[in-house]
């Protein structure tokens, strides 16, 4: 079970290595709402199970009901790529024969098989799948970029939406996802405004900057500074308007979020802005996805939320290092229409 959307969106790769080993199994993902979404219409998932609780049933009644359901559906293999507590017993209660998780955990008790991590660190996307030879599998491992399925009624309210937008619909338009939930990852709104007119000058691009709950005052700051080809994206109602938004970028500027996941799961290019987290662990290795870092700071990659060095990681990027790599993507992103 995951919760996440990054996580989430990270698996289908094993999903999909594992359909390609057992084309007739039953696969099955658990996973909370609003994740769920990503999920929808995927080929290597025989059901999506959304855990929530039903009307008027609290936290616990919902988990022992799901413990009860789980055990119900008698699976053979259960794999807990999640590893919490909650998840464990989950994994334990089901009475599969197989119960995988990972190696790590203090409550590895729950698992009759463990899932050893790669020794160096590895895009999550294909540890995911690389982690699935401690089952004594061979997983095919060339295929480890996640995947979004978006209906084309998805895809055309997303282009009807961007041309009330911009009627004349002219230059590349790059997406900017400016917020996070850590301050270590949140490059300044300033900096991508900043961004934004350097893009419009060089390139002629349109900047739109996307939201979540909480943050369209962000949105409409950085849109406000990024000067007249700029626009906060229209609100989304749900994951796949989101994500259907974001398809129809050229390139996708963003802090190391769940929007750069979904971005990368639709195919767009992107340029990641990272301080505090991984690029090895959570941007693929592929040409198309760029890293913008300050790697001269001695403490680069801290993985802390909270700074001692004023984020200098994040106020000391150049929107000129960033608007450099942009363009580089977009090159690509041209070259493939």
């Amino acid at each position: 079970m995951l919760r996440r959307i990054g996580d989430v969106i990270l698996t289908t790769p094993a999903a999909r290595a594992l359909r390609k080993l057992f084309p007739q199994a039953r696969i099955d993902f658990l996973t909370e709402p609003p994740s769920d979404e990503a999920l929808a219409g995927n080929p290597d998932l025989s059901r999506v199970l959304r855990y929530a609780p039903e009307p008027g049933e609290g936290a616990a009644a919902s988990y022992l009901r799901w413990l009860r359901r789980i055990r119900a559906e008698r699976y053979d293999w259960v794999v807990d790529y999640m590893g919490n507590p909650r998840s464990a017993i989950l994994t334990f209660a089901s009475g599969a024969g197989l119960r995988a998780g990972p190696a790590h955990v203090w409550h590895r008790w729950a698992y009759n098989r463990l899932l050893r991590q790669s020794p160096e660190a590895c895009y999550a996307g294909l540890e995911k799948i690389r982690v699935l030879r401690s089952l004594g599998l061979e997983p095919d491992a060339s295929d480890f970029l996640p995947r979004l399925h978006l209906t084309e009624e998805a895809k055309g309210a997303a282009a009807r939406a961007l041309a009330g937008l911009w009627p004349d619909g002219a230059g590349p338009l790059v997406g900017l996802v400016p917020a996070s939930r850590k301050e270590t990852r949140r490059w300044p709104a300033a900096s991508y405004a900043a961004l934004a007119r350097l893009l419009a000058e060089r390139a002629d691009a349109r900047a739109l900057v996307f939201w979540g709950p909480g943050e369209r005052e962000l949105a409409e700051q950085v849109a406000q500074g990024a000067g007249p080809g700029a626009r906060a994206a229209p609100r989304t109602a749900s994951l796949t308007e989101l994500a259907a938004l974001l398809s129809r970028c050229q390139a996708v500027v963003t802090n190391c979020n769940g929007p750069k996941h979904l971005a990368v799961a639709c195919g767009v290019p992107t340029v990641t802005i990272h301080g505090s987290s991984d690029p090895a662990s959570w941007n693929p290795p592929d040409p198309r996805h760029l890293v913008v870092r300050l790697e001269e700071l001695h403490c680069i990659g801290c993985a802390l939320n909270e700074c001692p060095y004023g984020l200098e990681c994040m106020t000391g990027l150049s929107p000129e290092l960033v608007a450099g790599r942009t363009l580089e993507v977009l090159g690509l992103s041209a070259a493939r229409r």
